[in-house]
């Protein structure tokens, strides 16, 4: 079973949970019912049932660990191990009203224990020793420790930087100064907490680009605090507007352009002596090279740690889903990124960034000649290393097999839904030579 039919209905699972804590309309909660029952009937194509397992820290589905989707949805799996949930059994034909009381249940707005009927709960006995349990591999609980301390400092309604500089120097001893690793983990997308997400992602990117300028440790760190702050000003925007899925009005858009101001205050507010450069990176961050952009601060030039955020916020925006178009292949943001070279973005940095990831980053899948999909792995010394993760009739590889893309011709680059394949799920096949999730 791929990883990709797990990760949708758990994200549909997620979405259908949120709506109901939010107390959002019988409308919307509805369609996310819909969506959710529609997302059951693809993951149980084949089989009587399907059961996800609970276990330390990840989802397991059948015997293997669901590495991408235990750090996208980690949120929920702190909900489900907290109410003592170690396994949800989905059957065949699973009936709306039953998800329905599934997502209640996450929610919080349901005590019913869900035996019986097409969802059940904990209706098989799970022992460690029943599966492939290991533990995640460092940087992706390092990256899932960074959005627990995004949720909690955005939730308390103060800002305390001790805990976010923790979090920076827990992703930098996870090896987020690592360029491959921080890439392939930067594919991790939640579309109900996009700012978060891509905060963390933000933070990896600015800090793998700080080591190939150069940085030492003690830059890094005030980096990647920018980095994994820069956005922390959007809490105040409305969230109508950031989920808006066509263009937004004048007062939306005005509303957006005020987060740089409000995270740089709130910021200022919370940092001691030497941590200020993490409120000029929040003030700065959609301040271009030329001066332009906003808030408009006279054409001054940005600081040069806002110049490196810049270009890693642009990058992971247009890798990511939005409501209002959709992701981007990494070679297409890159060709993006040229097109503002010396206006919008540094070119000494943008060229380093382009050096650090190569012409196809880590976590791009390309189709190459014979018909095989390749994930590149490594770009190092001018040398692309890969996995052929897809055979040329279509199959996927329980096992990728390495090769050397210089040996190859690339055809074109694929989006992972094209391609069948989850850039992120297999950084643990990469670091540990395992079967991937299937």
């Amino acid at each position: 079973m791929s990883e990709l039919l797990a990760r949708n209905f758990l994200r549909a699972l997620s979405n259908a949970s949120s709506c109901v804590a939010r107390g959002d309309n019988e409308a919307r909660v509805a369609d996310a019912v819909a969506a959710l029952e529609g997302a059951a009937e693809v993951l149980v194509i084949g089989s009587d049932e399907v059961v996800f397992s609970i276990v330390g820290d990840a989802f397991y589905l059948d015997r293997q660990m669901l590495a991408h989707a235990s750090t996208e949805f980690d949120a929920m799996l702190a909900d489900l191990t907290e109410r003592g949930i170690d396994s949800i059994t989905v059957a065949k034909d699973a009936a709306g009203s039953d998800l329905a009381d599934l997502a209640a249940l996450i929610a919080g707005d349901s005590a019913d224990p869900l035996v019986g009927g097409s969802v059940r709960l904990n209706e098989r006995s799970v022992r460690p020793s029943d599966l492939e349990v290991r533990p995640l591999h460092e940087l992706r609980k390092s990256y899932s420790f960074s959005l627990d301390t995004l949720r909690e400092v955005t939730r308390a309604g103060s800002l305390h930087l001790d805990g976010v500089i923790e979090a920076v120097d827990v992703l930098m001893d996870g090896g987020a100064e690592d360029a491959s690793s921080s890439m392939l983990l930067a594919t991790v997308q939640n579309h109900d907490e996009v700012t978060y997400y891509h905060s963390v992602n933000v933070c990896l990117l600015s800090m793998a680009l700080g080591r190939f300028s150069g940085f030492g440790s003690d830059e890094l760190r005030m980096l990647g605090l920018g980095a994994l702050l820069h956005d922390v000003g959007r809490v105040v925007v409305d969230e109508v507007a950031l989920r808006n899925p066509g263009r937004l009005t004048n007062e939306d858009w005005a509303q957006v352009r005020l987060h740089p101001q409000e995270g740089a205050s709130t910021i200022m507010a919370a940092s001691g002596s030497g941590q200020e450069i993490a409120a000029v990176i929040a003030l700065e961050h959609h301040l271009r090279l030329d001066g332009s952009g906003y808030p408009e601060l006279g054409g001054r030039q940005p600081h040069l740690f806002s110049r490196i955020v810049a270009i890693a916020d642009s990058y992971d925006a247009i890798t990511s889903f939005r409501p209002y178009r959709p992701a981007r292949t990494p070679n297409e943001a890159l060709r993006i990124l040229l097109q503002g070279v010396g206006t919008t973005y540094d070119p000494d940095l943008l060229r380093l960034f382009v050096q650090m990831t190569g012409e196809y980053p880590p976590g791009s899948l390309l189709l190459i000649d014979g018909g095989q999909v390749a994930m590149v792995t490594e770009f190092a010394d001018g040398h692309k290393r890969g996995l052929v993760v897809r055979s040329a009739d279509g199959e996927v590889l329980a096992i990728p097999e390495p090769i050397d893309l210089a040996d190859v011709t690339i055809v074109s680059q694929m989006m992972p839904d094209e391609a069948g394949v989850d850039p992120g799920s297999l950084l643990e096949s990469v670091e540990h030579g395992e079967p991937v999730e299937r």
